[in-house]
């Protein structure tokens, strides 16, 4: 196992930048014309490319916006000091208590922001290199966008419901390659599986891992940490990303308790 804290920052094309933050290219699209996030690089011919030093600040935005903030407001709350942000942060309070909008998560949220909830485990994204074994894995159809995630996996589970298989593992997320479109996959095991779903199979090999803990508007950061540490050691990343999920909202109302695994198969 090694630790990666001191590699230097990576630069991404905006369609593995979307695809790694779980947000669309398209909306990174927007948050560059209005001036509210702008990539690191544009080249002459316009491509965007971001920085691995960037992914805070997207989680940043995500998580404001889960707050009920405004783009316009989240523009000054990235520039703003600990008390504007504070003060912003109750009046945001007061403004949602009284539309009653999401009021329980914002909430949960907005005392992050007030400094009254701390997260329970420390992202130290320590990363392994594991000998994984050839997988079956029965996936939703179609790839789904960020939005679609959470009902691509109650359509998945219906599927496997209704075709009478047991599933062998914990429910995975396959990244598609550079495009932020998603597929729920769950690992399964039958004698009669080619009879009733058509499997997709994970390939056998060498996979460089980590662990998120924690909501999964700051998940950008593992990945990047793995992406990182394949440059370094000049091993080629295979798509699909893979995230396993040991902890979610399937058990716990509390996204500081989530646990997440995630995956890169990569060749030398």
């Amino acid at each position: 196992m090694t630790e990666n804290n001191n590699h230097s920052d990576k630069n991404y094309p905006i369609g593995e930048f979307a695809t790694i933050n779980h947000i669309s290219a398209r909306m990174l699209r927007h948050y560059d014309k209005i001036a509210l996030f702008k990539p690191k690089i544009v080249l002459a011919n316009g491509y965007r490319y971001y920085a691995s030093d960037q992914i805070p600040t997207v989680a940043l935005i995500k998580r404001y916006q889960a707050c009920g903030f405004t783009l316009a407001e989240i523009k000054t709350l990235l520039d703003a000091s600990d008390a504007k942000i504070k003060a912003m942060a109750k009046a945001k309070q007061l403004q949602l208590a009284q539309q009653d909008i999401a009021q329980d998560k914002a909430d949960e949220l907005i005392l992050k922001l007030l400094g009254s909830d701390d997260d329970h485990f420390p992202n130290e994204y320590v990363v392994a290199t594991t000998q994984q074994p050839e997988r079956q894995l029965v996936c939703s159809e179609p790839l789904a966008d960020e939005s679609k995630i959470d009902a691509a996996f109650d359509q998945l589970y219906r599927r496997i419901d209704n075709a009478d298989i047991k599933p062998m593992g914990l429910p995975m997320l396959l990244s598609g390659a550079e495009t932020a479109l998603y597929q729920a996959a769950v690992p399964v095991q039958s004698n009669d599986l080619a009879t009733k779903l058509t499997p997709r199979v994970l390939p056998s090999g060498s996979y460089l891992s980590t662990m998120h803990y924690g909501d999964y508007d700051s998940i950008g950061a593992a990945y990047d940490c793995l992406l990182r540490e394949a440059e370094q050691r000049q091993q080629v990343p295979v798509w699909p990303f893979i995230e396993r999920y040991f902890l979610d909202q399937t058990y716990t109302t509390t996204p500081n308790d989530y646990i997440t695994e995630i995956s890169i198969k990569v060749t030398p």
